[in-house]
């Protein structure tokens, strides 16, 4: 694990075997190969003239990486999309069965940083599509800034804290995978029998 992680959230790097395929990823990481990380900025010309001027040395290494697999930003972030989506349908599969898991509808929230244009939005729905995450037709996806996504979590984290007893038809399901600065967020609900909610 990257020595600046935080250990509650999963590692945004991975890394490709000479076929360029996905041969290790956050926690998992394969220390032997070359380690694509802060390939997120990639998709942000800001994001990217940012890393420039402060962390040259990790720029040059990502530019470098990039050249050599001949992968582009948004494929790398595809790439590793695609992985935490794997990780995260067998986690909810494990818990709830495949099953109900086939029978849900699923809304995918990511979060991008505030200073994320339009371009740099339409990259990241990009690299959700490459990633299969909206395979499934009755699957959608939203986009929302990290500090609303901050804003959201704390908000969340109270009502836990207060043990508020919420009443609602719906039961719902909320897996969080946190990936440095980008979190996936999968929402999703379904009815609950009758008799489960007597």
């Amino acid at each position: 694990m990257p020595s600046n992680s935080d250990p509650h959230k999963v590692p945004s790097v991975l890394t490709y075997n000479s076929k360029g395929e996905v041969s290790s990823w956050g926690y998992r990481l394969d220390s032997h190969r070359h380690q694509f990380s802060w390939f997120k900025l990639g998709l942000s010309e800001y994001g990217s003239q940012k890393l420039a001027q402060e962390q040259p040395e990790r720029s040059q290494l990502l530019k470098a990486l990039i050249k050599t697999f001949k992968k582009e930003p948004v494929e790398i972030v595809g790439d590793y999309l695609r992985c935490l989506w794997t990780h995260a349908i067998e986690s909810i599969q494990n818990n709830i069965g495949r099953h109900l898991w086939e029978s849900l509808r699923i809304k995918v929230v990511l979060t991008v940083p505030a200073i994320w244009d339009y371009k740099a939005q339409e990259l990241t729905k990009n690299a959700a599509e490459m990633a299969g995450l909206l395979a499934r037709t009755d699957t959608t996806l939203e986009l929302i800034g990290e500090p609303e996504a901050a804003a959201l979590a704390v908000f969340d984290e109270m009502i836990v804290q207060k043990k508020r007893n919420l009443q609602v038809s719906t039961a719902q399901i909320l897996n969080r995978f946190k990936a440095n600065n980008c979190r996936l967020v999968i929402l999703s609900s379904f009815a609950m029998p009758e008799a489960a909610q007597s």
